[in-house]
């Protein structure tokens, strides 16, 4: 029975992706379930799925710009994310969003490109001595990989807009396997 219901789940989604092949991008939001990226499997599967059938994947992960205003939850959403990074294993692009409600736009760099020096001085300011250690075991290996960064996104700047896109673009190499066009020349202009 259990067999037979997937079968029928992989036909109906196999028929549903057919319909969008040549849309340019196709999102699916998993607004707060941090437990299907970061310890099921069930989203892992879905993007083999996917890859399967010749869709270009990359994660596009979300940050609140209000993890901003405090470095235990800031430090929480890097776990986050690279711990999506790890289990999907996929190009990404973390994204430090709701950027125009942010009246202090002075702090924001420290927080796009972390400082492991910089926030473990500001955790352990927050936190009781008996935290040291772990404050510090995090931001190595926030450190260590190397691989968390934010690009801010603020929806009333189209420039934002369009920088994320590029971004996207760059990570699923999009127009990478587009004709190269050769432009033509007269014998005449090439003597000149």
């Amino acid at each position: 029975m259990i067999r037979e219901l997937e079968d029928n789940l992989d036909d109906w989604l196999t028929d549903e992706l057919d319909n969008y092949m040549d849309d340019d991008y196709l999102v699916f939001d998993c607004p707060g379930q941090i437990e299907l990226f970061s310890h099921v499997p069930v989203l892992r599967n879905f993007v083999e799925h996917l890859k399967s059938k010749n869709f270009n994947v990359c994660v596009v992960y979300l940050l609140d710009s209000q993890f901003i205003t405090d470095v235990t939850k800031f430090i929480s959403g890097c776990m986050a994310s690279l711990s999506a990074m790890v289990q999907l294993e996929l190009p990404h692009v973390n994204i430090l969003s709701k950027m125009d409600l942010v009246t202090n736009k002075r702090d924001i760099g420290k927080y796009l490109n972390p400082q492991g020096q910089v926030l473990l001085s500001e955790l352990n300011q927050r936190m009781a001595p008996q935290f040291f250690k772990l404050n510090k075991a995090l931001i190595d290996l926030v450190d260590q990989y190397s691989m968390v960064s934010f690009v801010p996104l603020d929806l009333r700047k189209e420039s934002s807009i369009q920088y994320i896109l590029s971004q996207i673009d760059n990570c699923i190499q999009y127009g990478e396997d587009a004709d190269v066009k050769v432009k033509d020349f007269d014998p005449e202009d090439i003597d000149d």
